[in-house]
């Protein structure tokens, strides 16, 4: 049994607090428990804290803990277990055995132990744990236990039954427990000290009081690793003013620790690898690692490089290969680098090697190939890859060729803005300031270095004041300020009036310079904002833009008008269309485009596949987008609120949340008051799903005070105002509701975005009575919503339908509609929606509801019930929140509901409870 495996595929890891339960549970449960985790995972606070959690006055707690070089000694396990057990439990045995435990206690050291010594000790130590009937013990590190104690302990795990003995054993290993294993009997509960997840390591990054920016940073760079990333968070603490983008030295000191458990070749190895940008075994072998598979893998084994397929080496945290590179000299490093030149199948790999092993400060002939190779990768669309040869090109050239230098470093600043590397961006926009550049070269630098902050451009107000006042005069230049000037104004001031006066201004700029690449994008912008606004005919302006013929990657795709007329065919619900252009673009992108370009589609695409219904699809999208912003270090307040939104359509509601308050606190950090929106739209609307009203009644509150007297004038653009008013009428605040229908635009009723509004105004009939008419309202819409293939708003209309229907005690009508709401449901495999349809139908054929609790006590309702028993079962309240599409704030207050109503205080009392009154 693995307990990863309760919460099911694609499910957040536990929690570190659930894990200790999970683990202390299964101590009492199963007896046989293995704790698995590589260095500094923590296994041993882990035991600790399982041992803890399972503390009973009847039970006695023995600990023996291992360190390497105990292997060497005989019995030292087993004495330092009976050393450590009460002095009167030898007494409990025969005088026999007794003699046989005093000698092990006693033994000199010498050679291995006998046959006949170890069948003693065997026999003595199973008669002491079964006369002492309740005894945990607690072995931390096994692998280092020596031969003669794992045979004995092996035996009495076998023979003494639980619970009257129960073993909780950890083993350092990456995989499955292999020591550990054998030791209980093969089948032991599997408790992994797994790594964090991106949810997990933002819990951290907040105790440590950081900013959650810093999140991408830490787990980029320490893969999830709780040591190290506990180290990050506390010498990030230390210097909250520094570049978040440079790791505390301790974190590499503490990754060299790491690396030092596996032997000199080994790590000689890594250092190849961790030198090349993609390493493969083949690649290591060709380098001069002949054993580089057995070394490979060794590390996998330490969990110091991922378990790769198809020969691919990766580490498991970057902080491991900056530790290695770090311990080895810059000799070491240098005849590396020329091993992976002459290694290199890839000719500009090997040019790259070439350049960072180089003896010489500059180098004429190897700064033109590095140059050449940068190109080739430009072209190829490894914009990281080119921006770092560009910058090793530009430190290569003499410095008595002034004009080659700067041009290289800025090209190396634009390519790493369009690879989202800000420092590297910031680091390139100096060396060029340094330089004596023109104002046009100043100016190029300065925005690259605007383009590098991705969604957080709210500190880039002064950079772009600065831009205008070296642009003064030049129409082409003040065309690409103003241009930045709208994207800031729409993102982070949330002004789309000063933002499509920018655009505009932007536009008649780039015309008078003849610039029509930068007539393209602000006139995209300015259509963009017209459509925002229903001001102006956004239609023509983006058929002028489209007209030019600019190709999608010339100043970005995210800025061209091929991108936002796929953008435009989400909003009116041309769902082929735009997943048709937007496939189109996803080509373009992953051959010339930037990070950004890529996880802009991939969103695109998830929320395609929302509305069309496709969830699984949606979540891969989505997945890919978030990962890639936690990789490429982007704002991850649009990557979150995309996997919010997949997240409450096809995989969990608790998820959904997490999702969205990372994104919100992200995007309010940045000062990216667009996502910050869009991230309080999901919010509220999962917690209006999982009925928990109030909550969703304040995000939405929230959400509309940051509109602030601005809010776009279409509908189909930002779709949060019917989940809104649906909260306000399921809290009663019927006012509220009223209010927000009569100051919002009236969509086209015809259109999806109507029929989402027509469902939220049958709320409002059915709450003044007119049932008949609320029902025929949502008929309609539902229609509207199958004939546009958007069957999740089908499913939810019919949902809506089934309760208004049921409330009126029309069960057989309301059950026809919950039943239309759980196929299409199944079909789309839209798991959170389907979980609450099964939940109402469940109710009206009477499954799920408790009988009396007796003693008169108020009944439990359906879903407390369905709590009650899961924990009762042994979930933890995160476990409960995901199989229940809930979150574990409402777990916890529904338990304390049904604590109160059982008059009880605790699960164990729950468990008996429970088991009372079901015989």
């Amino acid at each position: 049994m693995d307990v990863e495996a309760v919460t099911g595929p694609g499910a957040e890891r536990l929690s570190w607090q659930d894990t200790v339960r999970a683990a202390a549970h299964a101590l009492r449960a199963e007896g046989r428990v293995a704790v698995t985790g590589v260095w500094g995972a923590g296994r041993t606070t882990l035991l600790a804290g399982a041992l803890d959690a399972a503390v009973e006055e009847s039970r006695t707690q023995v600990r023996v803990t291992c360190a390497d070089g105990d292997q060497h000694y005989v019995f030292g396990g087993l004495a330092q277990l009976l050393s450590a057990l009460p002095g009167a439990l030898p007494g409990t045995v025969r005088t026999s055995r007794a003699t046989a435990v005093d000698q092990l206690l006693h033994r000199p050291v010498g050679g291995p132990a006998g046959r006949e010594e170890i069948a003693a000790a065997r026999r003595a130590m199973a008669d002491l744990l079964r006369a002492a009937s309740a005894v945990d013990i607690a072995v931390d590190d096994v692998q280092w236990l020596d031969e003669a104690s794992a045979d004995v302990l092996g035996y009495v795990a076998r023979t003494v039954a639980a619970p009257g003995l129960a073993v909780l054993v950890s083993e350092r290993t990456a995989g499955r427990p292999e020591v550990a294993g054998r030791l209980l009997g093969g089948h032991p509960v599997h408790v992994p000290a797994s790594a964090l997840d991106l949810a997990l390591t933002a819990a951290v990054v907040a105790r440590h009081g950081l900013p959650h920016r810093s999140t991408s940073t830490v787990f980029r760079n320490c893969g999830g690793h709780r040591l190290l990333t506990e180290i990050a968070c506390a010498g990030l603490a230390l210097r909250p003013t520094a570049d978040e983008q440079d790791l505390p030295g301790a974190v590499v000191q503490a990754a060299q620790e790491w690396l030092a458990t596996l032997s000199a070749p080994v790590r000689a190895t890594l250092l190849v690898a961790a030198l090349a940008r993609r390493p493969t075994v083949s690649l290591l072998e060709r380098a001069g690692r002949i054993r580089a598979d057995d070394h490979v893998r060794a590390a996998v084994a330490a969990g110091v490089l991922c378990d790769g397929r198809a020969g691919g080496v990766r580490f498991t945290a970057p902080a491991l290969a900056d530790g290695v590179v770090g311990a080895a000299g810059q000799q070491e490093r240098a005849e590396a680098h020329r091993s992976l030149a002459c290694a290199e199948a890839d000719p500009v790999h090997a040019v790259r090697h070439r350049a960072l092993s180089r003896p010489e400060a500059t180098d004429q002939c190897l700064a033109e190939d590095t140059a050449e190779a940068a190109g080739r990768a430009r072209a190829d669309g490894e914009r990281a890859l080119s921006a770092e040869l560009f910058v090793l090109a530009a430190e290569l050239t003499p410095v008595n060729r002034p004009g080659p230098r700067l041009t290289r470093f800025l090209t190396a600043a634009r390519e790493a803005a369009a690879a989202g590397d800000g420092r590297l961006a910031r680091r390139a926009a100096n060396a060029v300031a340094a330089s004596r550049p023109t104002p046009a070269q100043h100016v190029a630098a300065l925005l690259a270095v605007v383009d590098s902050h991705s969604q957080a451009l709210a500190e880039a107000a002064g950079l772009l004041e600065r831009c205008r006042r070296l642009a003064s005069g030049d129409p082409q230049l003040l065309a690409a300020v103003e241009l930045r000037a709208a994207i800031r104004a729409n993102v982070s001031d949330s002004d789309p009036h000063e933002a499509l006066r920018a655009a505009r201004q932007a536009a008649e700029l780039a015309r008078t310079a003849g610039r029509p690449v930068l007539e393209a994008a602000a006139l995209t912008m300015r259509a963009r904002m017209e459509r925002v606004l229903n001001e102006g005919d956004s239609t023509r302006t983006l058929d002028c833009a489209l007209a030019l013929n600019v190709a999608a990657e010339a100043d970005g795709i995210g800025n061209s008008p091929q991108y936002l007329a796929a953008r435009h065919a989400i909003f009116d619900d041309r769902l082929a269309e735009a997943r048709s252009r937007l496939t189109v673009l996803l080509a373009v992108a992953e051959q010339h485009g930037q990070e950004e370009d890529l996880v802009d589609i991939w969103r695109s695409l998830a929320e395609v596949e929302v509305r069309s219904g496709a969830c699984a699809k949606a979540l891969a999208w989505s997945g890919r987008a978030l990962d890639a912003s936690v990789a490429a270090g982007l704002s991850l307040g649009p990557a979150c609120y995309t996997a919010a939104l997949a997240q409450s359509a096809g995989g969990s509601f608790a998820s959904a949340l997490r999702y969205a308050a990372h994104g919100e606190r992200a995007a309010r950090e940045e000062g990216d008051v667009l996502h910050r929106k869009r991230n309080l739209w999901m919010t509220g609307a999962v917690r209006l799903h999982t009925g928990d009203i109030d909550g969703a009644v304040t995000a939405f509150a929230r959400l509309s005070r940051t509109e602030d007297n601005r809010r776009p004038a279409d509908p189909s653009v930002f779709r949060w105002q019917p989940d809104a008013i649906e909260a306000f009428v399921a809290a009663g605040e019927l006012t509220a509701a009223e209010n927000m229908i009569q100051v919002s635009p009236a969509p086209d009723q015809d259109s999806a975005t109507g029929a989402a509004w027509t469902r939220a105004r049958a709320l409002l009939l059915a709450r003044a009575g007119e049932t008949d008419h609320a029902v025929e309202r949502l008929r309609a819409a539902a229609e509207v919503f199958r004939r546009d293939g958007l069957p999740l708003e089908e499913a939810r209309t019919h949902l809506v339908r089934g309760r208004i229907l049921r409330a009126h005690r029309r069960q057989a009508a309301a059950r026809t509609a919950f039943q239309d709401a759980r196929d299409i449901c199944a079909g789309a495999r839209a798991r959170p929606m389907l979980a609450i349809v099964q939940e109402h139908l469940d109710r009206l054929d009477g499954q799920g509801r408790s009988g009396g609790r007796g003693d008169g006590k108020t009944e439990l309702t359906d879903a407390e019930v369905r709590l009650a028993d899961l924990v009762s079962r042994g979930a933890t309240n995160q476990q409960a929140a995901q199989q229940m599409h809930i979150s574990v704030k409402t777990v916890e207050s529904m338990l304390s509901r049904v604590y109160r109503k059982l008059q009880i205080r605790s699960r164990t009392q729950l468990s008996a409870t429970l088991m009372t009154h079901t015989g």
